[in-house]
């Protein structure tokens, strides 16, 4: 069965929000539904461009701590004796 636009677009908004440790509380998806209401009212943008860009300006997501690409540098001396 095909999802209408605004299902999947109110679909990916909570995905991106639950991913983003946001509680998928009734009035976070109330909040969520009005913001595709306004995705759905605005005809220059696709809706779901729409609420992507605008998702961060009605909901408070924190960046997540992402851990280190590689360990610190420290100097080291290898003493090669003989």
């Amino acid at each position: 069965m095909a999802r209408s636009v605004a299902e999947y677009t109110l679909s990916r908004a909570c995905d991106y929000l639950s991913a983003m440790g946001v509680e998928l509380t009734r009035e976070v998806t109330l909040r969520a539904l009005s913001l595709v209401e306004a995705g759905l009212a605005s005809e220059q943008e696709d809706p779901l461009e729409f609420v992507m860009t605008r998702i961060h300006d009605h909901f408070a997501l924190q960046n997540p701590d992402l851990p280190t690409t590689a360990p610190p540098i420290t100097r080291s001396s290898m003493s090669f004796k003989s």
